[in-house]
């Protein structure tokens, strides 16, 4: 009987140690599937806080250019404003030069023109061109430079086209 006893004993003592070896196998495995989880799920935190880093440093970028273009706009509107009252003032300014111009033409120019004018006939001489025609001729001096300048500007502007036409 010792035999067989000594027989269980060892067969129990095999069975225990399978039992602790497959105990073993199964908990290392488990160990080795969480490691591997949590070497994953590491590397993916990781991914997220860096996308999560270069998302804050994009948006205090956006923030500082939405900054400096309200501060731009701020500046454009206050211009349009000072514009305004410029044109405002040289409004009223263009105003009131036109009525004083008007006045002193009919007022003092175009009597002292007549009375030249008479003065002159009576004497023999030509009459004096009216101011009008002074004006006019001087608008056309004008009108004449800017369409010079103007034909020599696109005169330029062509030159320059055909030459970088040419160097491609």
């Amino acid at each position: 009987m010792d035999f067989t006893n000594n027989s269980e004993l060892d067969s129990n003592i095999i069975k225990s140690q399978l039992n602790s070896l497959d105990l073993l196998r199964s908990k290392t495995q488990a160990l080795v599937d969480c490691k591997a989880t949590l070497l994953s799920k590491t590397e993916i935190l990781d991914n997220k806080k860096s996308l999560l880093e270069e998302t804050n440093a994009e948006k205090q970028k956006l923030q500082r250019e939405k900054k400096m273009l309200r501060e731009m706009l701020q500046n454009i509107t206050q211009d349009l404003n000072s514009i305004a009252e410029v044109e405002q003032s040289l409004a009223k300014e263009s105003e009131d030069l036109e009525r004083s111009v008007n006045k002193i033409k009919m007022e003092q120019y175009e009597p002292l023109h007549d009375q030249v004018n008479e003065i002159r006939v009576q004497n023999g001489m030509t009459k004096l061109p009216h101011i009008q025609q002074e004006l006019e001729a001087q608008m056309a001096k004008i009108l004449e430079e800017r369409r010079m300048k103007w034909q020599q500007e696109e005169s330029s502007n062509n030159k320059r086209k055909s030459n970088k036409s040419r160097k491609n």
